[in-house]
């Protein structure tokens, strides 16, 4: 055998820093910075279906998306949380 010696280096990989908290700087009057609420009763508005295909969804409160991420961690629309109040008579 030779006497060749190898060396290890050691590399040091960055933290990640795991938010608990809502993100503050969503805009609760932005409608794309909402959670929203839709009907579930109207076919049309099936969010699996919607993320499936691509379609858009539309909120209580008249605004239309394509949704494809979580909405945990964002203000619910003010406008959605009025229509379903009206709707369920709370």
């Amino acid at each position: 055998m030779s006497g060749s010696a190898t060396t290890a280096t050691m590399t040091t990989l960055p933290t990640t820093d795991t938010r608990t908290e809502p993100d503050t700087s969503l805009d609760p009057a932005n409608p794309a910075d909402c959670a929203h609420i839709v009907d579930q009763r109207d076919p049309a508005n099936d969010i699996t279906t919607a993320i499936v295909e691509g379609r858009e969804v539309t909120a209580l409160c008249g605004y239309r998306w394509v949704p494809y991420r979580e909405p945990k961690g964002r203000p619910v629309c003010e406008a959605c949380i009025e229509a379903y109040g009206r709707i369920t008579g709370s």
